[in-house]
């Protein structure tokens, strides 16, 4: 067999670019629009996550009219008031100027005569006349019950007065504040001293006055049967 100047030797091949089928350049070009969709939607949510930080550092310094801001601190949720809009109003507190004129104590008897086994229901009642509010100490330590017949102090209900207290009580214009108390009949001396004697009947007539620290009532007369 006859040979060739190369000694035998076949000369060199190019090398054989790989063929890619249809279906396979397909899938690539899917995967690569796939990564990029993702690329630009993860830049877009950076973005808002950014912003969204940023807001809450450098936020606006004010509330606006009725916006509670935007604070999640302790804070959050309080409203801070314009200053167009009235603040609220605390209740009117008493008058520090009493008119002490306008202040009128009243004693009652329920009825003007007493059957012998009826025990007299007294009642003493103080009304603010005036047009200030008042702030009077309508407490039992200011109270006073006296019963009179003539010249004889029958009776006096701080005689044997146990645990007087202070209850001080703001009095509108034409308020009241009464208090009753029911007589026994019966006799009184200072320090509560034991009395034998009791008040006589038969018709005989006893004058009632209330007073409540520096007021005091006008004449209430009844009599006992």
């Amino acid at each position: 067999m006859g040979t060739n100047g190369t000694g035998g030797k076949r000369a060199p091949q190019p090398a054989r670019t790989p063929t890619v089928s249809a279906r396979v350049y397909r899938r690539r070009r899917l995967v690569a629009g796939l990564l990029a969709l993702m690329l630009v939607a993860g830049l877009i949510g950076g973005g808002f996550a950014l912003a969204g930080f940023l807001g809450s550092v450098f936020g606006p310094s004010d509330a606006g009219p009725g916006n509670p801001g935007a604070g999640t601190g302790a804070g959050a949720g309080r409203t801070t008031p314009t200053a167009g809009a009235p603040e609220a109003k605390a209740a009117s507190p008493a008058s520090s100027v009493c008119d002490e004129k306008g202040i009128r104590v009243t004693g009652v008897a329920d009825r003007a005569s007493y059957a012998p086994a009826e025990e007299p229901k007294l009642t003493l009642r103080v009304t603010n006349t005036g047009k200030s509010p008042c702030d009077i100490n309508v407490g039992t330590s200011q109270m006073q019950y006296k019963i009179t017949s003539g010249t004889d102090l029958i009776f006096n209900s701080r005689d044997c007065q146990v645990g007087a207290t202070d209850l001080v009580k703001t009095l509108q214009p034409g308020a009241s504040e009464s208090a009753n108390f029911t007589w026994r009949r019966n006799r009184s001396a200072p320090g509560c001293a034991a009395e034998a004697a009791r008040p006589g009947g038969g018709g005989a007539t006893y004058v009632f006055v209330a007073t409540l620290g520096k007021w005091s009532s006008a004449k209430v007369v009844f009599q006992l049967q």
